[in-house]
């Protein structure tokens, strides 16, 4: 199998809808790291621009994520299919994560299926860990396949440039690792999706 990322599509998620949010500069940080790689389109899926209801349809999302009535799910639902890949960027609000983008992964289940993620973080003392925590089980309830390093911005004392990058070393090297192993873990996925029907249990 080739080691090669060429054509591969990750996502980078913006989870934060508030104003003020710290989370685009964040977001726009590694998505411009992952834009750096060869061969890699990245895209910014931001929750703005996603206003999705609450999830009301008698049906599970599998039987009609393809085939949404409402433009902002059936666009949503195109966009998550798209992909190989996906970086979550998301706030902690009180040990947890905000609650539209669980409706935004609610939306949608094979569209998730077999594909790599990773989470960036940011809040208090933690540095959004929590929210990454609970995260992970998420992720693996939807058949998603998280990336074992994560990128968790410690807000208090956060040196960053005129965009809001962080620009302390470790959160470099800690970008560094995440990239490397979505990457490979959204190349592998995406060759064991080609080779064979993905298991539906």
């Amino acid at each position: 199998m080739s080691d090669s990322t060429e054509g591969l599509r990750i996502a980078v998620l913006l989870a934060s809808v508030r104003q003020g949010r710290r989370g685009e500069a964040f977001a726009r940080w590694i998505h411009g790291l992952i834009a750096a790689r060869e061969g890699v389109t990245a895209d910014l899926l931001d929750l703005r621009d996603f206003p999705l209801p609450s999830y009301t349809h008698p049906e599970m999302p599998r039987m009609i994520e393809t085939h949404y009535e409402d433009e902002v799910a059936r666009r949503w639902s195109e966009a998550i299919h798209a992909h190989d890949g996906f970086v979550f960027v998301t706030p902690e609000y009180n040990h947890g994560y905000p609650g539209q983008l669980k409706n935004a992964i609610d939306h949608v289940q094979q569209g998730w299926w077999y594909k790599a993620a990773a989470f960036v973080t940011y809040g208090g003392s933690a540095g959004g860990a929590r929210a990454a925590e609970q995260l992970r089980s998420v992720a693996v309830e939807v058949r998603l396949v998280p990336v074992r390093t994560e990128v968790n911005v410690r807000l208090i004392g956060l040196a960053a440039d005129e965009a809001g990058r962080p620009t302390d070393p470790y959160y470099g090297r800690q970008s560094t690792g995440l990239i490397d192993q979505l990457l490979w873990w959204a190349r592998v996925a995406k060759q064991g999706r080609a080779a064979s029907p993905p298991p539906a249990s």
